[in-house]
């Protein structure tokens, strides 16, 4: 779905900074979204069961994150190529 809305230079400019990091515009607003959605449902004060609960299922959340280094792109020789 295509839509159209005005946004302020400074907010074009650091979603231009995030595009070109390879995010996209959904996952951006998405996160946002989700932030302010959690908040939201928030009451003043929680258990210390609900936070662990809450602190566990965020960790559990599946996250678009690149791939993890190699053994070989951490070896020493990879890391200060100019030191050989």
């Amino acid at each position: 779905m295509q839509v159209t809305i005005e946004i302020e230079p400074q907010t074009f400019s650091l979603l231009q900074k995030v595009k070109e990091k390879g995010v996209s515009l959904d996952d951006v607003l998405r996160e946002a979204l989700s932030k302010i959605e959690d908040e939201q449902d928030l009451p003043e004060k929680l258990s210390v069961d609900e936070q662990i609960k809450r602190l566990r299922d965020w960790a559990n959340k599946p996250r678009n994150l690149p791939p993890p280094l190699s053994d070989e792109a951490l070896r020493r020789e990879n890391i200060y190529e100019d030191r050989i």
